[in-house]
Order: C-alpha cells, then sequence, then structure tokens
C-alpha cells in the first residue's frame, strides 16, 4: 500500500512540474490583464532647495531660473497608482547646492512616499535646476500696519504698533532688494472689543504696487532691528481700540470785523456734527463740541463769506483723537454778514402762493423746504417782522415747457421795511407721462 503512494506522487514529476508552470503563467497573465502597467503624468511638483547656507557662507544668493517646479511621469501598476495623490504630495523632489556645476544647475533627485515606487520609475522634467549666484544684500524698511475689517460696534482702531518694532531689516538677492517697495503687516479687527495682540504675516510690495510671490520671500530674510530672525515672517501687532463719539457739533469763530455798519449773523457748517474716535482721556478733554482752530477772516466784509476748512489741521494739535474712519475732513463754512438791522426770515414753500402753473407738468423745485428772505428796516423804529408778516408769490407760467428755469419771488413788505436782497428759487419741469387705459 506504500509502495503504491509513494509511486502516485513521485510519479510523472515532470507534468506535475509542468502544470505548476502553466498555472503560474495563467495566473500572471489575469493579474497583468486585471491590474495593467501604467504611466501617469503629476504635474508643478515643488522643488526644495536644501543646503543654501553653503552658498551664503560666501556672501552669494542662489536664484531658480524659470519655473521652480517640474513634472513628474511614473510608470507603475495601476493600484499602486491610484493610491498616490493626484495633487502630486507623495513626491519629494529636492536640488541639494553641494551638488551645483560649473554650469550653475543643480541636479534634481525625487523619492516617493510609496516604497513601492522606486526611482527608475520615475521621469523627471526638467532633470536638473538652472540657477544663478547674486551678491546677497541687506536693507531696513520701516513697517507699516493695514488694517481690514470693523471692530465691535461703538469702537474704531485707534493706534497700531509692531512689538518688534517698525523697522524691518530684509536680506536677499540684490535683484529682489532693488525692487522693495513697501512692508506691511496685514492684520483683521473684525469683531474686536478690546486692545488686543494680533499676528500678522509680513507682505512686501514691489515698486509697481505688486505682492511678491511665496517664491520671492522664500528668497528673503527677515530681522528685527537687533538681528532677531522674524520666524515664518509673522510679527506681533499690538491694537488699541478707540471709543466712538457722535454728533459732536462743529463749532467755527471768526477773526476781524466786517465793513462798518456790518455785522456777522450766523454761522453755518455742512455737516453740522462729526463723528470722532479717541482715547477716554481724549474725548473728555474735547468735550461737547469741536472746536476749529482755524478762523475765518472776515475783516471789511459785506457780504456772506463761504469757506472750505480742513479739520485735519486742527485734529494734529489733538492727541489721542481722530474722525471716523472714511470720513471727509473737509467742511464747508459759511459766515453770514448783514448789514446793521438786516433781518432774515426762512419762510416756508408753503406761504408762497404759485400763479399760473402749467397743466400735464412735473415740477420740482429748489430748495425744496424754504426759502430765505433778507429784509432791511427804514428805521430803527420798525415794528419786529415774522414770516408771516410777508406775502410771496411766483409766476410759473415759463415752466409750461421742459427745462430748468430760476423764477423770481415777488415779495410784498409791511411799510417800514424793504428787501435788502432778490429771492428766487429753481423749478426743475418734465412733462408727465400719458396715462394709459
Amino acid at each position: 500500500m506504500a509502495h503504491k503512494i509513494r509511486q502516485a506522487l513521485l510519479g510523472n514529476l515532470w507534468l506535475k512540474f509542468l502544470s505548476l508552470v502553466i498555472g503560474a503563467a495563467i495566473w500572471m497573465m489575469v493579474s497583468n490583464a486585471d491590474n495593467p502597467t501604467r504611466t501617469q503624468l503629476f504635474t508643478n511638483i515643488p522643488i526644495n532647495i536644501i543646503n543654501q547656507d553653503q552658498i551664503a557662507d560666501i556672501g552669494k544668493v542662489v536664484e531658480p531660473e524659470g519655473s521652480s517646479v517640474v513634472t513628474l511621469r511614473v510608470t507603475e501598476k495601476r493600484s499602486v497608482l491610484e493610491r498616490l495623490s493626484k495633487s502630486g504630495t507623495a513626491f519629494y523632489v529636492e536640488a541639494d547646492l553641494n551638488n551645483i556645476t560649473a554650469l550653475n544647475t543643480v541636479p534634481l533627485t525625487v523619492t516617493c512616499s510609496n516604497p513601492s515606487v522606486t526611482w527608475d520609475e520615475i521621469d523627471i522634467s526638467p532633470s536638473s535646476l538652472k540657477v544663478t549666484l547674486e551678491d546677497k544684500v541687506e536693507q531696513t524698511y520701516v513697517a507699516s500696519v493695514s488694517v481690514d475689517g470693523s471692530a465691535s460696534s461703538g469702537y474704531e482702531v485707534g493706534s497700531t504698533s509692531i512689538l518688534e518694532g517698525k523697522n524691518i531689516v530684509i536680506a536677499g538677492p540684490r535683484s529682489l532688494m532693488n525692487i522693495i517697495n513697501q512692508v506691511v503687516a496685514p492684520i483683521n479687527v473684525a469683531g474686536m472689543e478690546e486692545d488686543s495682540v494680533l499676528s500678522g504675516i509680513l507682505k512686501v510690495y514691489d515698486k509697481n504696487g505688486a505682492a511678491f510671490t511665496e517664491s520671492q520671500l522664500s528668497s528673503l530674510e527677515f530681522k528685527d532691528e537687533l538681528g532677531n530672525v522674524i520666524a515664518d515672517h509673522t510679527v506681533s501687532v499690538s491694537v488699541d481700540l478707540w471709543k466712538i463719539k457722535t454728533d459732536v457739533p462743529i463749532v467755527v469763530t471768526t477773526e476781524g470785523s466786517p465793513a462798518w455798519g456790518y455785522n456777522v449773523t450766523r454761522i453755518t457748517t455742512i455737516p453740522e456734527t462729526i463723528s470722532v474716535a479717541g482715547t477716554d482721556e481724549a474725548l473728555e478733554l474735547l468735550g461737547a463740541e469741536f472746536n476749529v482752530a482755524e478762523p475765518v477772516i472776515v475783516s471789511g466784509a459785506k457780504e456772506t463769506v463761504s469757506e472750505e476748512i480742513d479739520l485735519s489741521t486742527t485734529l494734529s494739535g489733538m492727541e489721542g483723537i481722530k474722525l471716523i474712519t472714511d470720513a471727509d475732513p473737509t467742511v464747508q463754512v459759511s459766515v453770514v454778514i448783514e448789514a446793521n438791522g438786516d433781518v432774515t426770515l426762512p419762510v416756508p414753500l408753503s406761504n408762497i402762493r404759485f400763479d399760473n402753473r402749467p397743466d400735464k407738468m412735473n415740477l420740482v423745485v429748489t430748495p425744496a423746504d424754504e426759502v430765505s428772505v433778507k429784509v432791511h428796516p427804514l428805521s430803527a423804529d420798525a415794528a419786529a417782522l415774522t414770516a408771516d408778516d410777508l406775502a410771496l408769490s411766483a409766476d410759473l407760467s415759463a415752466c409750461a415747457e421742459e427745462g430748468s428755469y430760476e423764477i423770481p419771488i415777488a415779495v410784498s413788505l409791511p411799510e417800514g421795511y424793504e428787501l435788502a436782497e432778490n429771492v428766487s428759487i429753481t423749478v426743475v419741469s418734465t412733462r408727465q407721462e400719458a396715462q394709459t387705459e
């Protein structure tokens, strides 16, 4: 019995071996058909430059020429390729400056985080990095802070300062250093309710106002004025919030005296009030009014003096006070000069009698609320006047055609007064659209 079993196991060995080979071949064919070898491209893989200190030791800086990314052509099994990120993050491309050639080229090497992908299965294009050796120079720049966003209601950013110091020392290749125009630390204060310290990543702008790219920034070293390296180009910015005070009346004074027989009757400003932001101490010192430092000169004036005043001059002498963001610092000032005894009465438009109003015309009147009537008493004992003592009328017959018209106002005065200035209104007349049924 044992002899028969041994004969069955050992007999026809060559046929059994052939069957094993054929089975393996069939398995490989089926496996390859299901998991074929393919080639896939991975683009925009960044080049990592290492050992730059070797070049810095001789006072030089390396600047890549052309693109600092490569394209990889990987040939592997489909199952392996599918496990690789399409973004190419599984690949690491390196340019070692220790291997720089006399032609200023650096051979590139590539490794893959997946051990199934070997060096001989990767084709890299280009295969080397062309570089330029430049002189390394250093320069100091005054950094500013740019603020984005709005603080919590009732507050505004009053002052900012970079804790590392406003003087930022930058070192880099001469070609880049020559085009630097501005260094800025941007911060976002959206929703801030109290004084804080925020982080800002320094941005560099060239002389055309364009921001440096990440590639350009990577060629620069940032230090504070004491020589401490500023890691990741990040600085700390101290932000002080100021309280906002709204509806502060603007007060303007005059200098000099009007002509004999005339005086200043009133001073008006547009706008009448402003909104400011300031420290608690500064707002308390400001008080209830904003007193403009520059007076309006009225010496010898016989009529209204109008002037535009820039509040920046006044604000420059106030520590801890500023206009709120985007507020216009200019104010239109009118100093009304009238002869002694003259009276200016505001008369509502509803008190004016409009004659010959044209049909089928839309009329828009300016001013829309009231007109000012200036009258002069003929004697010192003339009775006091009110708007109701005046009779005003206007003839609108000229407005029968479309256009803009200056319409004189006829003023009837009580005895003892005369009209000091002519009164008129502006009327824009347009035809009414025909009504459709």
